[in-house]
């Protein structure tokens, strides 16, 4: 990449803000909005065999729509998702700021009460997150902004938020995440809970007030063997903020601080007088180096539902399968902190170590190779049309022609051929055309007699491997201007399993909703069946 490259026709590059295992981050200018956005450059991590970055490639795309539904002024925002060749591109709000990582290295450890205030925005974060069945999986200093109007924006989500695309990364033995602040759960048995994100709040936490990770070894391998061995060092500084930290390094998922608990911990931290020691009076005023107070929403967030062991829906995370250390018989309750016998424990560590041997991309992602694992399959999305609709939605047929699924509460015109959405938006239609000899060439040709007022062409090209959701043929993105404001649409070319004709899905949003939106098209597309496919 480099400083004036163009990308998607419209974002011009201005300069690097950030680099890591997971790609470049970089300033950007938005030519079609006149505004400055964050661009993300995804990367794959070493190590991977093709099949594996082709399985990375397609779920890195779909997570990263899953999260544009988050919104909350404590979690950056996504605009946009652009797939390419390799990999996407991530358009997401440019946030004016140093992260959490760049003021402790410039300062040094920070005040309790000011990592309390941190640590509450991004709990805040983290609910809204959960809320809408996601996960981070990457919180650490680096991904915590302090902005300069004092906001605490947490960003950088990982490439796999959602239990689908934790589960289908780890079949193929791939673990992401930072390996200071990974929880063990993680390690133990490649899942991912809500309670591993606490986790590596935790491990944040104890960095920003001990001015170093809980965890810090001569070498990944060392570090990871390290987490497994039990909690770190009490912390030196933390003070009143020693129990919040402990309570979210416990080992056992089980045993962590719940949400509430923890903000009522955070809380007390911040409402603690400041002890100051009587000074002389000074001679000369001294400045005093500045670190941004965040802004933190005063009210409570509400304790999130536990979701259910059978529930249908796949954005919800599931019970934790197997529990680290040994069970506890009923009416025997573990106390918080007591120790555990080294039984099973050890025995992980000794599967772990063999592990380590394959441990690739060392900085800020790893992939692990775990014994046994099953080898990662052709990255298609397999959806059975005999099923149940996915949840919220209700299948829809136009007859000889196709069945389709369509979110509930959406209005149906024309039989099927017209759906709207509500308050008239977003709207797709489907209509069937004779196959073209050239579905980009017959795109084109489309495109010449668009006569839409303020028209932008975003792209007109093949289905890159990497929106295997999709299974289509072409693409046509483009931006347009209508009496209610800027709209943006993508029509996707669907071929018949005959070849004999395909099928048009036009899919058209406001454009400020558009990244939102686009987790409902990936619901329908991949619910999107010919008939004469039966």
């Amino acid at each position: 990449m480099t400083v004036g490259q163009r990308v998607a026709g419209r974002y011009r590059l201005l300069r690097p803000l950030a680099a890591g295992g997971m790609g470049g981050v970089w300033l950007a200018h938005d030519e079609a909005d006149d505004d400055l956005v964050a661009l993300k450059k995804c990367a794959i991590p070493d190590g991977l065999t093709p099949d594996e970055q082709d399985l990375f490639r397609v779920w890195t795309v779909r997570e990263a729509r899953a999260f544009a539904v988050v919104g909350h002024p404590n979690v950056v925002r996504t605009l946009d998702v652009l797939p390419g060749e390799d990999t996407p591109w991530i358009v997401m709000e440019y946030v004016a700021s140093r992260s959490l990582q760049q003021v402790i290295d410039e300062s040094g450890p920070l005040p309790p009460a000011r990592v309390a205030g941190v640590g509450l925005a991004v709990l805040e974060a983290l609910l809204a997150v959960r809320r809408v069945g996601l996960l981070h999986l990457d919180v650490k200093p680096g991904n915590v902004l302090i902005a300069d109007d004092g906001r605490v924006v947490l960003t950088d989500f990982g490439p796999a938020v959602t239990t689908e695309g934790v589960r289908a990364l780890a079949r193929a033995g791939i673990i992401l995440g930072s390996p200071k602040y990974l929880a063990p759960e993680r390690l133990f048995d490649g899942v991912a809970l809500p309670e591993s994100d606490l986790w590596s709040l935790g491990a944040t936490l104890y960095h920003a007030v001990e001015g170093h990770p809980p965890f810090v070894r001569d070498s990944t391998a060392a570090t990871l063997l390290a987490i497994t061995e039990g909690p770190p060092e009490p912390p030196t500084r933390a003070g009143a903020l020693e129990p919040v930290i402990a309570g979210l390094l416990r080992i056992d998922p089980a045993d962590r601080l719940a949400p509430p608990a923890v903000e009522d911990g955070l809380r007390a931290v911040i409402r603690q007088p400041v002890e100051r020691p009587a000074l002389p009076a000074p001679k000369a005023r001294v400045p005093q180096t500045r670190v941004p107070q965040p802004s933190v929403p005063q009210t409570r967030a509400p304790q999130p539902t536990a979701p259910q062991p059978t529930a249908p829906s796949p954005r919800v995370a599931p019970r934790h399968p197997r529990r680290l250390g040994h069970p506890r018989r009923p009416g025997h309750p573990r106390r918080p902190g007591q120790p555990r016998r080294p039984g099973r424990s050890r025995r992980r560590v000794a599967a772990l170590a063999g592990a380590l041997a394959v441990l690739v991309a060392l900085i800020t992602v790893f992939a692990v190779t775990r014994p046994g694992g099953e080898s990662a399959a052709k990255p298609r999305v397999q959806v059975d049309v005999s099923d149940l609709p996915p949840p919220g939605f209700a299948w829809h047929t136009a007859p000889r022609l196709y069945r389709i699924a369509l979110p509930q509460k959406w209005s149906v015109a024309k039989g099927v051929d017209s759906a709207f959405g509500p308050q008239g938006r977003p709207l797709l239609t489907v209509r069937a055309e004779p196959a073209p000899a050239n579905a980009v060439a017959a795109l084109t040709a489309q495109e010449a007699k668009v006569g839409l007022p303020g028209y932008r062409r975003i792209r007109i090209e093949q289905m890159s491997p990497n929106e295997a959701v999709f299974a289509g043929e072409a693409v046509w993105e483009f931006t347009y201007l209508q009496s209610s404001g800027a709209m943006r649409a993508m029509q996707l070319v669907i071929p018949e399993p005959s070849g004999d004709r395909v099928f048009i899905l036009d899919w058209r949003a406001p454009r400020d909703q558009w990244a939102r939106d686009l987790t409902i098209l990936d619901q329908i597309v991949v619910t999107f069946r010919p008939l004469s496919d039966e």
